[in-house]
């Protein structure tokens, strides 16, 4: 199984997050690429060499990134039907307020929503203060959310508040998912045969094993 990670970040934490993910994807013996369209937004994508993807941006400002919902919605076909998860970094999870914490899931279920991408899969990891590499402006600006959040304030220090094991079990989840979303040899190669080529792990296939079983 292949996997791509892709993902959108300006400030590292979460392509932090996501050699995490590469890391524990091999070490249950997955390869996985990475790709930052933050820093490489022009080289083409082959998303149909992969069996699986992975998805994940940061929320700045309330939005989700813009460059990545344009990539979702080209890939939007293949995305429904190979097995894929999408994972949010942000401070509004680490909330003591619920109303910060549902903030959070309906920005998601709304740029979900925006590129008609439904994944099985979804995950809200706490980000990081990364006060040492914003300007002035931003400085500030994070401070107002890291006060709203109960986060942090001092801009003397960075903060990381992600939760490493929560990460882990992401992963382990998503292989899982993934090697159910496997069609057997001899199934597969018989639907190649007889109809429309299909692809080896297909979310159809584990809908058609549930309508079959229903």
């Amino acid at each position: 199984m292949r996997t791509l990670i892709l993902f959108a970040t300006d400030e590292g934490q979460t392509e932090k997050i996501a050699v995490r993910i590469s890391e524990r994807l091999a070490e249950q013996g997955f390869a996985s690429d990475r790709h930052n369209i933050a820093v490489d937004p022009e080289t083409p994508i082959a998303l149909d060499a992969y069996d699986a993807v992975i998805v994940g941006s940061p929320i700045h400002y309330s939005h989700y990134d813009a460059r990545l919902a344009d990539y979702l919605k080209q890939f939007r076909d293949v995305l429904h039907e190979m097995p894929s998860a999408f994972f949010s970094v942000s401070l509004g999870i680490l909330s003591d307020a619920e109303t910060e914490r549902e903030e959070v899931r309906k920005i998601t279920d709304a740029y979900l929503s925006e590129t008609d991408w439904n994944p099985l899969l979804k995950i809200h990891f706490a980000g990081a203060l990364s006060y040492s590499r914003y300007n002035w402006l931003k400085r500030k600006l994070m401070q107002i959310i890291a006060r709203k959040a109960g986060s942090p304030t001092d801009t003397r220090f960075d903060y990381e508040f992600t939760n490493w094991v929560q990460v882990d079990q992401f992963v382990d989840q998503f292989v899982e998912f993934v090697n159910r979303c496997k069609q057997s040899d001899e199934l597969y190669q018989q639907r190649t045969i007889y109809s429309t080529p299909t692809r080896r792990y297909s979310v159809a296939h584990l809908r058609a094993q549930a309508e079959e079983s229903a």
